[in-house]
């Protein structure tokens, strides 16, 4: 019996937790959307490269607008295998006017870090369906 509730709370624990970071994850990106509210073109001025400790690429794109009187260099925050811009590449993104670091590319399907967030959040789901299949063929 203790085992049983043992358990229960184990499964009760991590689900709550599971629960609570992908909430954050959802508002972390529904708030960017409500802030980004400024659209510019910019231009990919150059694209910085790291390579990571598993031997992989992952690339920063530089941006520079190009519809505005000053001309604003905008870099990302972050280094990324999932997009990958050439240089001279003209894009729309959508900027926080507080703070220009703070971005999303008009073009949703560019947008790879919020997808990565909303499937992680079914990671959880898989991992039980599996558990299940599992031990139903067994």
């Amino acid at each position: 019996m203790l085992t049983i509730i043992i358990k229960t709370v184990a499964i009760l624990l991590f689900m709550t937790a599971w629960a609570v970071l992908c909430v954050m994850k959802y508002n972390k990106w529904r708030r960017r959307r409500k802030k980004c509210t400024k659209e510019m073109t910019v231009k990919v001025i150059e694209v910085l490269e790291r390579k990571t400790a598993r031997g992989g690429m992952v690339y920063k794109p530089v941006f520079q607008t190009v519809d505005t009187a000053d001309q604003i260099v905008i870099d990302s925050a972050f280094y990324s295998a999932l997009v990958f811009f050439e240089v001279g590449e003209s894009l729309a993104l959508l900027v926080n006017p507080e703070n220009v670091k703070e971005f999303l590319y008009k073009d949703d399907s560019l947008n790879k870090g919020r997808t990565v967030d909303m499937i992680s959040c079914f990671l959880p789901f898989i991992c039980v369906i599996g558990y299940i299949l599992v031990r139903v063929t067994t």
